[in-house]
């Protein structure tokens, strides 16, 4: 299939996944303009299609409509019934909203979810505008957000297939990067022999040139989001990554290893007793990951066993969807903090994608950091990457 088919295909199981989860009366409104500089999310997943004019998509369970600017009318992918305008698209809005028989207009709007809040308020007091109450019309208004973040995080067979080829590719990039890399290498090297490895296999890494990957090498260099840094590879040093890549499909991996660079001693029992803790802190997290579990829970399975061994609690969520962004939205499986709102009170549902992800810093060593991509499963989930169950070594 070639790969705008295959996107194609991917956006048009999205929208028919939408349209499933819409009621009766109610209209998905989609709103957007200039997206190429300001994208809209949930368009990038339902249409895949950059907008200039006001544009506006209205989803019911039976329909799909599309009303944009004339020169953008050719650029909607099949799936879509398109009206395109010239002056004033008002008239044509309060026609189809009145034949789709709409009572019920959801926005994506939210205060919890970045990816279902995509609608700028400038635009949304121009929408409500254009629909405000008359003889014709009178609606209800909602935010969209639990339709989208179920839509984001509920993944079909073939995103599954599109997030595990992003694995995939990312464990192989890392298995070359093991392979060649020796005394003297920096973090900033480590990461340009990865980036090089994207350009060559036409690939980009998940969350950017910039800050993908993130690299910690020893126990002077402290896990963050910064760019690549200066610390050096020696032998007994540990090597801490956190990579992903997007493929031209738009769907990621995101996943965490650490290695050691051998120095004829046997691995420390500190670095080890971290490894196998973290190992199995995961695996708390794994255990407790069903569907019908709300995400504070899973966290605090694994949270719980972390701190059982000994160690501090990670500062972050356990875990976060993946998917076209590598934090996907929907259901997050974090603590109850208040930085997370009500993401993480959601229930965990069959199908989604998560990561579970926590470390350690091992004092005189370096950083011992895990994460592996699972989709969830009425049982236990299904593990997308290749699970590291040991310390790697490089060289």
């Amino acid at each position: 299939m070639a790969p705008n088919t295959a996107v194609n295909a991917l956006q048009d199981g999205k929208r028919r996944q939408a349209q499933a989860l819409l009621r009766d009366g109610e209209v998905w409104l989609i709103a957007a303009r200039e997206s190429g500089v300001r994208p809209e999310p949930a368009l990038t997943l339902v249409a895949g299609v950059d907008v200039t004019w006001d544009s506006l998509f209205l989803l019911t369970r039976t329909e799909a409509v599309a009303i944009v600017g004339r020169f953008d009318a050719d650029a909607v992918p099949p799936g879509w019934t398109v009206h395109g305008y010239d002056a004033d698209l008002r008239a044509l809005l309060r026609a189809e909203v009145t034949r789709l028989g709409a009572r019920r207009v959801l926005l994506n709007i939210s205060e919890d979810d970045p990816l279902c809040d995509g609608l700028t308020s400038g635009l949304e007091r121009r929408v409500r505008g254009w629909l405000e109450p008359g003889p014709d019309l009178n609606l209800e208004w909602d935010s969209a957000a639990p339709l989208l973040g179920q839509l984001r995080s509920v993944k079909t067979p073939g995103e599954h297939a599109a997030i595990r080829e992003a694995v995939d590719l990312a464990e192989a990039h890392l298995r070359e990067m093991a392979a060649a890399a020796h005394p003297g290498w920096r973090e900033r090297d480590v990461a340009a022999f990865l980036h090089g490895l994207c350009r060559r296999d036409g690939a980009e890494p998940s969350w950017g040139w910039h800050a993908c990957p993130n690299v910690h090498i020893g126990p002077d260099s402290r896990p963050s989001h910064a760019p690549p840094g200066d610390h050096a590879l020696r032998p007994g040093a540990l090597l801490h990554i956190d990579y992903g890549v997007r493929l031209n499909h738009g769907y990621c991996s995101d996943i965490q290893r650490v290695y050691r660079l051998p120095d004829g001693t046997p691995v420390p029992d500190a670095v080890q007793a971290a490894f196998r803790s973290c190992w199995q802190a995961i695996q708390a997290g794994a255990d407790a990951l069903r569907p019908g579990t709300p995400g504070y829970t899973v966290d605090a399975a694994a949270r719980a066993a972390l701190v059982a061994a000994g160690y501090p609690e990670y500062q972050h969520a356990l875990g976060h969807g993946l998917g076209r962004a590598t934090h996907d939205g929907g259901t997050l499986l974090g603590p109850r903090w208040p930085r997370y709102g009500q993401t993480v009170e959601g229930p965990v549902r069959a199908d989604e994608v998560y990561t579970l992800e926590l470390g350690v810093m091992v004092p005189g060593h370096g950083f011992i950091g895990l994460e592996e991509d699972v989709v969830v499963r009425d049982g236990p989930p299904q593990w997308l990457s290749d699970r590291q169950d040991d310390l790697k070594p490089l060289g």
